[in-house]
């Protein structure tokens, strides 16, 4: 194992108290959401040593902004499934976590992947953090996003500060959050890191980028008041109904929600598959938590609605409204409403409906950063910008030996489907290491199986 992978692993033996001693040929992970996690937590349990890097402040990825949908009874979203591999993480063995780091460089030699991380420097200090939340609250550029938090019980510190938003690193004046820490957890002079590493395989989980509603304007996203996106509803159930209500200002009669925005277009011509599933899913919630709101769904065709899609759409459509249609207007009203303008299918009629809330479902796009990390790599992408697998049975496999994918880095995937791909991808990074180095051999390590 090279040194630098010798001395991270140092590291985390002496912040954990651990006995275990380093392991060669360590596997990288690029990305913490539920894919990077997963398959983590499987090389773990497969008895390899992993670094786990993240770009942003905490793990989770987007699905760790998803909200529990459950009715009367579990929807089956996999929301929950993000806490619950958190937990199973960060008591896992082998496993060396790193945050606001990038992978900056890689190369290969002697069969193996030299790679640069560089990281921000992590200014909370986790020993010393109580999560208090001075720091946030007291912060003059809170509404910048200089201090960002986590609700995901399993992290400590469930704060950070981002540097590119900090006025003490833009102005070089402001020390409110170290001068107010009660703990003094809160280092400002903290450096950024550079991480080099050996590592014998590496996993891409980069996930994906939610496509942006404001280039198309006539939905009235980011200027007519009452429209929102799939992604803010979430996090504001995440807080319960009340976030919700107090955010709009007024009591929910009509809620519309608009599929395929961002997808099945000219530019995306793609399905996001999805997007159906979860927005029925949060349309039966707001039924469910406020029986005498009228749920509406437009809709161009209904997708990957579970298991059972008969018996689920029965049961939605005897709840909610359905419209097969894609509104082509979207505007604000003097009332303070939100008029949408859509063609009834059937006549061809255009018609006119309020509401005071409008969610639009947007489709999921491929990651900000995949052409250059593709090209850092040496990975095909598709059409669409989505890394493209070797092998169309084995998604896992790419056209480099030893970089496999997992996730929506390939692709849209539900919470599950991506949990069950990244799995099938940790395997099949055991087996090029089983086929490639002998390490299981080698080390005399048996597989744990999964809890």
């Amino acid at each position: 194992m090279a040194s630098g992978v010798k001395n991270l692993f140092k590291v985390y033996l002496k912040r954990n108290n651990s006995i275990m001693k380093p392991l060669e040929n360590p596997v990288l992970v690029l990305g913490g959401g539920i894919a990077g996690i997963t398959a983590a937590l499987e090389l773990s349990r497969l008895g390899h040593a992993v670094i786990l890097a993240e770009k942003s402040p905490f793990l989770g990825g987007r699905a760790a902004h998803f909200t529990c949908k459950a009715t009367d009874t579990c929807q089956k979203c996999g929301a929950c499934l993000v806490e619950q591999r958190l937990i199973e993480l960060f008591a896992a063995p082998h496993l060396l976590v790193e945050t606001q780091a990038q992978l900056t460089a890689c190369g290969r030699e002697n069969g193996q992947f030299r790679c640069t991380l560089k990281g921000q420097p992590l200014l909370v200090d986790p020993k010393r953090c109580i999560n208090c939340s001075l720091c946030a609250t007291e912060c003059p550029a809170a509404e910048a996003g200089a201090v960002v938090t986590t609700s995901q019980v399993p992290h400590h510190p469930r704060y950070a500060i981002l540097p590119e938003h900090c006025l003490h690193f833009l102005e070089g004046s402001c020390r409110v959050c170290a001068d107010l820490c009660p703990t003094g957890a809160i280092d400002l002079n903290r450096q950024e890191r550079e991480l080099d590493l050996t590592v014998a395989a590496m996993v891409v989980a980069t996930g994906y980028q939610p496509a942006d509603p404001r280039e198309l304007s006539h939905y009235g996203y980011g200027y007519v008041p009452g429209v929102i996106t799939g992604v803010e509803l979430e996090d504001l159930l995440r807080h319960g109904f009340e976030q919700l209500l107090q955010g709009e200002g007024r009591q929910l009669r009509r809620v519309a929600f608009i599929q395929c925005v961002g997808s099945r277009n000219s530019r995306h011509p793609y399905c996001s598959r999805v997007c159906c599933a979860y927005t029925l899913r949060l349309a039966r919630l707001i039924k469910h938590r406020l029986p005498d709101c009228q749920v509406t769904t437009f809709y161009m065709d209904l997708q990957n609605v579970g298991q059972t899609p008969g018996e689920f759409l029965a049961t939605v459509q005897e709840e909610i409204t359905t419209i097969r249609a894609l509104p082509g207007i979207v505007a604000g009203t003097a009332a303070g409403t939100v008029k949408v303008r859509y063609v009834e299918e059937s006549t061809g009629q255009a018609l006119f409906e309020e509401f005071d809330l409008v969610v639009l479902s947007v489709g999921m796009g491929a990651g900000r950063d995949n052409q250059a990390l593709g090209s850092m790599l040496h990975l095909d992408l598709t059409q669409e910008s989505f890394f493209q697998p070797a092998d169309a049975e084995e998604q896992a496999t790419t056209s480099q030996p030893g970089v496999f994918l997992a996730g929506t880095a390939l692709g849209p995937m539900s919470i599950p489907e991506s949990i069950a791909q990244a799995t099938a991808a940790a395997w099949r990074v055991h087996r090029y290491l089983e086929e490639t180095f002998h390490r299981g051999r080698s080390l005399g390590l048996r597989p744990q199986p999964t809890p």
